[in-house]
């Protein structure tokens, strides 16, 4: 099943930001374009999600996005189909899921950070998510330190019962977020449109309580986003493909 979970999924890409903790590396080009061992992190990415099968992907853009489509025009995806909404002003990661709607064609789109790898068989989480029968399930993972990250909480039943996103103070260990959705569309059309909103901040606590679930493991994971996480990125890439 790995290689047909995706397969009828539409793939929402958030990849618009400024990218501003990694200019001291690259100044030069958008984050989800900066070099995994001399490729690029989005075609990295991208084959990754095709080996589950993925066939439409949005991608949704702002910060250098003529770069972007530009690199995508480049490269040959065999078959897969790949799109963009560009903001003309933030919208937030939450306002960005909205602002792409338009453009999912599936009743559940799978939405991921541009930003960070989180490796686990996807046929599992799709599984999970129907499963559960939720309106929006997320991935976690667990860390040892969770102060740069969204802290969940959940019950017995996996359901989510707390998000704090960056929690002050933190030093013990903890399931974070992993960066990694599946959503109904009927829950992508209650997020405002045309304005900012945060996903962590704005809609993930609103749908607690309110079929949100969450699948916990020890996933391997890594954000690309600061120059110490991008310097263990390549090593990361290399075990991963090992």
């Amino acid at each position: 099943m790995p290689a047909t979970c995706l397969q009828n999924v539409d793939v929402v890409i958030l990849a618009g930001g400024f990218g501003t903790r990694l200019r001291s590396v690259f100044s030069d080009r958008p984050k989800v374009l900066v070099p995994i061992n001399g490729v690029p992190f989005l075609k990295c990415y991208l084959e990754w999600l095709r080996g589950f099968g993925a066939r439409r992907v949005v991608l949704s853009l702002g910060y250098m996005a003529d770069m972007v489509q530009d690199f995508v025009k480049s490269e040959n995806w065999n078959g897969m189909e790949i799109t963009a909404n560009i903001e003309t002003t933030p919208l937030g990661t939450g306002g960005a899921v909205r602002a792409c709607l338009p453009l999912v064609t599936s009743p559940d789109a799978f939405v991921t950070n541009g930003d960070s790898v989180t490796r686990l068989d996807l046929a599992r989480f799709v599984e999970f998510h129907r499963a559960k029968a939720a309106r929006l399930s997320m991935v976690l993972t667990h860390q040892p330190q969770v102060s740069s990250s969204g802290l969940v909480t959940t019950d017995a039943n996996d359901a989510v019962t707390a998000f704090t996103e960056k929690p002050q103070g933190a030093t013990a260990g903890g399931y974070i977020n992993a960066g990694l959705y599946l959503v109904k569309r009927e829950a992508i059309e209650e997020i405002p449109a045309d304005r900012p909103v945060s996903i962590e901040k704005d809609v993930f606590p609103k749908f607690c309580g309110r079929g949100f679930y969450a699948l916990k493991g020890e996933f391997p994971f890594i954000d690309i986003g600061t120059p110490e996480s991008y310097q263990r990125a390549g090593e990361f890439f290399k075990q991963e493909a090992a």
